[in-house]
């Protein structure tokens, strides 16, 4: 069967809006990313002060073509409970692209001292749990439950 030019051009017209509903064309979104994380003392977060910070450091396991891409999060603290809402969404750099590839990272200074914390990690209804221990000579994380998250290191020093 032979398919004239007429009907060649409706399905492409009906497959063009079909497919614009469902963010095929948006560019620097991706759904869907495993997170690695760590929490690291030094100076992680623009701009930095003079002291120390402890800093949770989220990151995308894809590679993007800039090193600043921008990992959507949201961190939300209430005694020992830190609470990290990351959507999917991912965001190229407004300005200049860093020239590298690199994963779109989330940073946050973490306002705590030494003690037990809870972590959790929330995105479309699931919840990662850990426990992390924060001491004068290391920060210790303790997976509870992890579907999309994964700390890089299950230990970071401190004062190094």
């Amino acid at each position: 069967m032979v398919m004239n030019r007429r009907g060649l051009f409706s399905i492409t017209v009906a497959a063009l809006v079909t497919c614009a509903g469902c963010d095929l064309f948006a560019p620097g979104v991706h759904y869907g990313d495993d997170l690695n994380f760590a929490i690291r003392e030094g100076s992680f977060v623009n701009p930095p002060p003079p002291p120390p910070q402890i800093a949770l450091i989220v990151e995308t396991t894809k590679v993007y073509p800039c090193l600043n891409y921008s990992l959507e999060g949201e961190l939300h603290v209430a005694d020992h409970l830190l609470r990290v809402l990351v959507t999917e969404n991912v965001h190229a750099p407004e300005e200049i692209c860093l020239t590298a590839i690199g994963p779109a990272q989330y940073r946050a200074v973490l306002p705590v001292t030494v003690g037990r914390y809870t972590l959790e990690f929330v995105r479309n209804g699931v919840t990662d749990l850990y426990a992390v221990t924060i001491s004068d000579s290391a920060i210790l994380i303790t997976p509870l439950r992890s579907s999309f998250t994964h700390p890089s290191a299950g230990q970071f020093p401190r004062g190094s």
